[in-house]
């Protein structure tokens, strides 16, 4: 059998109609969504503003006005407190970093106290310095001649975790 009459033996006509119809349901539902796209997108921008307006740190639909960095030498981190206490983990960077700088000297350049911290496998070298940075714990050194240099701040007190036994 050849031709219409095989398509007729095996229902092809229904075949053919559902596959249409299928395809015909698949665009005009296509179509749809396209010519809602704009109304989702707005209802999708309103939802996000109010999301926003809701956030304790929300963005402001100001423009902010930036200011230029003053020039110069950067203020001193405010340290006005004179014991700091450390985790465990920040107890142990700690004395390794003050380690190392026993062997360098003070003042000491802080590439060299990263090089060789990087060396001696202490993980996360850099965001530990910044942090002592921040806190005060090394400060830069006041002499005019060691411009560049740190050097640990002696009048900060760093209780050891001994120090917490109950």
């Amino acid at each position: 059998m050849y031709g219409l009459q095989a398509i007729n033996a095996a229902n092809g006509w229904v075949i053919a109609l559902a596959g249409l119809g299928i395809v015909f349901t698949g665009l005009v539902i296509l179509a749809i969504l396209i010519a809602q796209t704009e109304r989702f997108l707005k209802l999708w921008d309103r939802m996000c503003e109010e999301i926003l307006k809701h956030r304790p740190g929300r963005l402001s639909s100001e423009p902010e006005i930036l200011t230029p960095p003053p020039r110069g030498k950067p203020p001193a981190p405010e340290t006005d407190r004179t014991e700091i206490h450390l985790s465990h983990e920040e107890s142990e960077i700690l004395s390794n970093f003050q380690l190392i700088t026993q062997r360098m000297g003070e003042p000491f350049p802080l590439h060299s106290l990263l090089e060789k911290a990087e060396k001696l496998g202490v993980p996360n070298p850099q965001s530990y310095l910044n942090t002592f940075l921040k806190w005060g714990l090394i400060v830069e050194s006041r002499e005019k001649d060691q411009k560049g240099l740190y050097q640990w701040r002696e009048d900060l007190k760093v209780p050891l975790e001994e120090d917490y036994t109950f």
